[in-house]
């Protein structure tokens, strides 16, 4: 398994505890910065809650994947708590 850093690319998956989110809103796309697939899976849940009219706090859940020419591997779990 050789390859190098600047091939790899991160995506995330993220979803809610207490919802079933669609597949198209929970897969971000490819990102050079763990921090950015991150931020967009965060996005794209609040938009979701917001386009839906829920309101509160909800639980999420975002896992973190690095892809290269070969694979994809779970580099990281974050559980963190989206307001509305």
């Amino acid at each position: 398994m050789s390859s190098s850093y600047t091939t790899q690319k991160f995506f995330a998956i993220g979803k809610i505890d207490t919802l079933d989110v669609p597949e198209e809103v929970t897969l971000t796309g490819d990102h050079r910065h763990i921090s950015g697939a991150v931020d967009e899976a965060i996005d794209r849940l609040k938009e979701f809650l917001r386009r839906e009219g829920m309101k509160g706090k909800f639980t999420a859940r975002i896992e973190v994947f690095v892809k290269d020419e070969e694979n994809s591997n779970l580099v990281e779990s974050i559980k963190t708590r989206i307001s509305i």
